[in-house]
């Protein structure tokens, strides 16, 4: 991992790097895969002001320049309201949004089942996103839980992906409830 993303990392991700069992440190993350992968075509009607996505609009993240936005958490966190309470429920699969704002529409760019994650993530540029999650060992000999960190560019499909040199007993289940605590957690 090159200092730029390390120092990157730092700066918007410190709360996923010390949510784990021990901090996790950015020079101990090894390439493991660096590839173009397909992207999706299928731009679909989408605006954040909509009043079904209201509550999710603290929950995007803007690229630098303000024409797109980053969903992390609209698909698998399902948010509801009793009185001044809010409530969370975790799909087990997760999909991610690329937003463009001002042509109102929103196109998938990763979709993960139960055996990963991602946790966090910011806009790297106006092209380039990075994703932190987790996916579950699949060469460790008893269930274990692998910090991963992936940049991918959204408009080409580059990407680079990352893994800890250890994996974990348990994944930070925590993070969220960390991130978001006005958010009563339903696990």
């Amino acid at each position: 991992m090159d200092d730029s993303l390390s120092e990157s990392l730092h700066q918007h991700c410190s709360l996923w790097l010390n949510s784990w069992e021990e901090e996790l440190k950015t020079d101990s993350f090894t390439l493991v895969r660096s590839d173009t992968l397909p992207l999706s075509t299928d731009w679909g009607k989408f605006d954040v002001s909509d009043k079904c996505f209201s509550d999710y609009q603290d929950k995007i993240y803007y690229s630098p320049n303000g024409s797109y936005a980053l969903d992390l958490y609209s698909y698998n966190l399902t948010l509801n309201k009793k009185g001044a309470k809010i409530y969370a429920v975790l799909d087990a699969d997760i999909q991610i949004y690329v937003i463009d704002i001002a042509h109102h529409q929103r196109l998938p760019i990763l979709f993960l089942g139960p055996s990963a994650s991602i946790d966090d993530g910011y806009w790297l540029s106006d092209s380039s996103v990075v994703l932190v999650g987790w996916e579950r060992c699949v060469d460790c000999p008893e269930e274990a839980y692998r910090p991963y960190v992936c940049k991918i560019n959204v408009f080409t499909g580059e990407t680079a992906e990352y893994q800890y040199y250890a994996a974990f007993p348990h994944y930070n289940k925590d993070f969220l409830k960390q991130k978001f605590p006005a958010i009563i957690f339903d696990f």
